[in-house]
């Protein structure tokens, strides 16, 4: 049947009696099933768009209106869209062939019904299933990192406590790294500008007796300042961490001013993919209970 472009019109056209469209969803469905079963790279596209087109032109007689032409395109679409998880580009795929605005309402309850009941019945598309079953776990459809989609300013911490870079090293381990200590690391300022952060570490080994006179908190840090703004992505901001070797990072208004605008921490790094799994294992509970 070559390609199948040809069948594929000739169905919507209404060209194929119903007894030949049966007879060729039952073959094309073997067909295609065995070769995607063997393992080898196939195409999907136009063996859905057939499958679909040849399922609307059977049940046009059963459907509301009758219509073959109506019905091949809506089950098409139908088809389409939930196989291979992309609803939305099956809708416009198939108003742009026809440019039918009275097959608009159709298409767009068809192609969300298939696509609810195929998110609820299939725990992957047939786009990821290949991937999957190669040991690569990956979650119903490709997506964008979730710390590509989320910005420093959404993830830090507004409310942040900072050290006067002028206060004395003893006074600051007594007020900020004590025994019971909030944080390990802590930004410096100084008159609103970000001069670092001062770690822990870096005051663990001086005991009381051994700070020099005078020690002031920015002596103990190292220049140039390390810190994030607003706008990157929550990616930059995680590689930048992990470069440094360090959980905290301040965030800036600006390079030019250095005012402090909040801080961003590890535990804020992993609210996005927190949120990914909480919405996946939600779909895996509806999807259990749909198939139970």
């Amino acid at each position: 049947m070559g390609v199948g472009y040809d069948v594929i019109g000739d169905l919507l056209n209404n060209r194929i009696a119903i007894e030949i469209a049966l007879a060729l969803l039952a073959v094309k469905a073997v067909i295609w099933i065995a070769a995607l079963g063997s393992g080898t790279s196939g195409g999907v596209l136009a063996p859905l768009l057939m499958l679909g087109a040849g399922l609307g032109v059977v049940l046009a007689p059963w459907l509301p209106g009758g219509s073959p032409q109506l019905w091949a395109l809506v089950c098409m679409a139908g088809v389409l869209g939930s196989v291979l998880g992309a609803p939305l580009t099956a809708i416009v795929f198939a108003f742009g062939l026809t440019h039918d605005s009275q097959a608009l309402l159709p298409l767009l309850l068809t192609t969300a019904v298939a696509y609810g009941i195929s998110v609820l019945a299939m725990k992957r598309s047939i786009m990821t299933e290949k991937i999957a079953r190669r040991g690569l776990h990956i979650y119903r459809e490709y997506g964008v990192d979730p710390l590509e989609r989320a910005h420093v300013d959404e993830l830090m911490t507004r409310n942040v406590v900072a050290i006067d870079a002028d206060l004395p090293v003893a006074e600051a381990m007594a007020r900020y790294f004590g025994e019971h200590a909030a944080h390990r690391a802590y930004p410096v300022v100084a008159d609103g500008r970000v001069l670092g952060m001062l770690e822990r570490a870096a005051i663990r080994g001086l005991a009381a007796g051994e700070i020099p006179p005078g020690m002031r908190c920015r002596d103990l840090l190292s220049a140039p300042a390390h810190v994030l703004l607003p706008g990157q992505t929550a990616r930059v901001a995680a590689g930048s961490m992990a470069a440094l070797s360090v959980a905290r990072l301040p965030v800036v208004e600006s390079a030019e001013t250095m005012r402090l605008a909040g801080i961003l921490s590890l535990r804020d790094l992993l609210r996005p993919s927190g949120s990914v799994f909480h919405e996946e294992s939600r779909r895996e509970r509806l999807r259990g209970r749909a198939t139970a």
